[in-house]
């Protein structure tokens, strides 16, 4: 959130992109029924092991057309209905790890204004630098989304230290 100086104006109104990576969670399509799933299960990152996360954004169809790996990302409608849950560092006690941020709704972590009538925020959702476990993390849908294609869920991830493999 930006904070204001003494005449009121925003001190720091944009987060300082430092590095970021792009994650792609798919949810497969599922011939004739459709996918049932309603937890979809982060792979590993490990490019994002031991890093600290600054902040996080999704993109729809209405951003992206089109995937890196050439798949749909997920729709408007189906953004207003997921959420996501993080399993992280406390920052206060960072030797203390847990859901600690759970069920954020998509439509916080969408910041594109795009022509479409998707919901958006004008700040991006910031992190406070705490390592994220990535394998533990998921994406919460109350209805499964009954997808025959495959959908993408596009995550931009923000983040400062040196991550795996990096020069």
């Amino acid at each position: 959130m930006p904070t204001y100086n003494n005449v009121g104006a925003f001190k720091n109104f944009f987060m300082k992109v430092i590095k970021s990576q792009l994650i792609e969670v798919v949810l497969p399509g599922v011939a004739v029924t459709g996918n049932a799933a309603t937890k979809i299960q982060f792979p590993d990152q490990p490019y994002l092991r031991n890093v600290s996360t600054l902040g996080i954004e999704i993109f729809t169809v209405n951003d992206m057309s089109l995937s890196p790996s050439n798949r749909v990302p997920l729709s408007a409608a189906q953004m207003k209905t997921a959420y996501l849950t993080l399993y992280l560092n406390d920052p206060e006690n960072p030797a203390d790890v847990g859901e600690w941020i759970q069920n954020v709704p998509f439509s916080v972590l969408h910041r594109t204004q795009n022509s479409a009538t998707d919901p958006f925020v004008r700040f991006p959702y910031e992190l406070a630098g705490q390592r994220i476990y990535w394998e533990k993390c998921y994406v919460t849908l109350p209805v499964a989304f009954a997808n025959t294609a495959d959908v993408s869920f596009l995550f931009n991830v923000y983040f400062k230290g040196k991550a795996k493999n990096s020069v």
